[in-house]
C-alpha cells in the first residue's frame, strides 16, 4: 500500500511539472530535469504518507478486532453462565 501510494504521488508529481513547465515555455531539458526532481520528491512523500495510513489502518482494524474479540468472549462468559444456571448438576468439565 505504502509504495503504490508513493508511485501514484510521484508520477503525479512528474505530470503537473511537465504540464507547468511546458506551459510556461521552459526548454525540454529544465522540464525534465524539474519533473524528475519533483518525481522522486513526491515517491518519497508518497512512501512516508503511505506508511503512515498503512500504521494508522492497522492500528484501527487491531482495535476493531479487539473490540469484536473482548464482545465475543462476554458473549461466551454469559451464555457458559446462564448454561450452569439452568443445569446445576452438569460436571464442571463440560462446561
Amino acid at each position: 500500500m505504502a509504495r503504490a501510494i508513493g508511485v501514484q504521488i510521484g508520477l503525479l508529481a512528474f505530470g503537473a511539472a511537465l504540464l507547468t513547465g511546458v506551459a510556461a515555455g521552459n526548454s525540454p531539458v529544465v522540464v525534465l530535469v524539474r519533473a524528475l526532481t519533483a518525481m522522486v520528491l513526491g515517491l518519497v512523500v508518497g512512501q512516508v504518507t503511505g506508511a503512515a495510513a498503512q500504521r494508522v489502518l492497522r492500528d484501527h482494524l487491531q482495535r476493531k478486532k479487539t473490540a469484536i474479540d473482548r464482545e465475543h468472549a462476554e458473549l461466551v462468559r454469559a451464555l457458559s453462565a446462564a448454561q450452569s444456571d439452568a443445569d446445576p448438576e452438569a460436571p464442571a468439565e463440560a462446561q
